[in-house]
């Protein structure tokens, strides 16, 4: 097991060529298009209220605001209130980042004929398969995560989520071939460690049909760890990566736990 509390932009070049035998990853993209929904002193409602609530800033000697107890600045240099990050479609205030941004560099340390998933909603799905295939993925497969709880919308109601299944090189089969694309797995509701955490054994159905024991798998945008608990309950290696220093502390606490004797992964062992 490896861990970086880093940008993934900054981390990946530490990683070598086509070392990499997997990768699951809910990237960050836009939520919402062309506002947002405010409670009524102008605050983001419901989860993202809850983020806005919760975030202190400081100003540090180079004169640069900074989120509190953190090493980081916003991405690219810029900081920006939760309420303008809602209003633009984020989440975080790390999403500044671009799917063109860190595609190349999960393409080039992914092995040949290996598998990729990324967890995605409708509205960015065209964008991430398109910029996806340019640098070198094949289309694969769509997945659907019926969560069995509903986002508000004001059109219907978001009962579902989709996971872009790409390759690289020549296609493979999957482990378990009877495997349906539906995936109907409860969501984490009321105890969430992580705004937009997915369940454990989401990650392992994934996981398990991809990989072999022992293979490595990669989670560039972490969060609380998810994908790191299935490799361990599945007995493969895990790269995760996460930038917020919050939640990779969460997601260290849960993978690295008390009764976990597992090293960490060296990656001389993958040349």
């Amino acid at each position: 097991m490896k861990l970086y509390n880093d940008d993934c932009l900054i981390a990946l070049k530490e990683i070598p060529d086509e070392s990499i035998d997997c990768v699951v990853t809910d990237c960050p993209y836009h939520i919402i298009s062309g506002g947002c929904t405010t409670g009524a002193y102008g605050n983001p409602s419901g989860i993202l209220n809850h983020d806005y609530k919760k975030r202190e800033y400081e100003k540090r000697e180079d004169g640069i605001e900074y989120l509190k107890g953190t090493k980081h600045q916003t991405l690219h240099g810029v900081l920006h209130d939760s309420i303008t990050y809602t209003r633009q479609g984020k989440l975080f205030k790390y999403n500044d980042i671009k799917f063109e941004d860190w595609l190349p560099e999960i393409y080039r340390v992914l092995k040949q004929n290996t598998h990729c998933y990324i967890m995605i909603n409708p509205r960015n799905l065209a964008e991430l398969q398109t910029k996806a295939e340019k640098v070198g993925f094949k289309f694969q497969q769509i997945l659907i995560w019926v969560k069995n709880n509903s986002t508000p919308n004001r059109y219907y109601l978001n009962s579902y989520e989709m996971i872009l299944m790409l390759r690289k090189g020549k296609a493979k089969n999957i482990n378990h071939m009877g495997t349906k694309n539906i995936l109907q797995i409860n969501n984490i509701i009321g105890n969430k460690k992580h705004p937009t955490e997915k369940p454990v054994e989401l990650m392992e159905i994934l996981i398990d049909n991809s990989t072999g024991g022992g293979q490595v798998v990669l989670d560039p945008f972490m969060g609380a760890g998810s994908t790191g608990i299935a490799c361990k309950n599945l007995g493969r290696d895990f790269v995760g990566m996460e930038i917020d220093e919050k939640y990779f502390k969460i997601a260290e606490e849960r993978i690295y736990n008390k009764d976990s004797k597992q090293e960490k992964l060296d990656f001389s062992d993958l040349d």
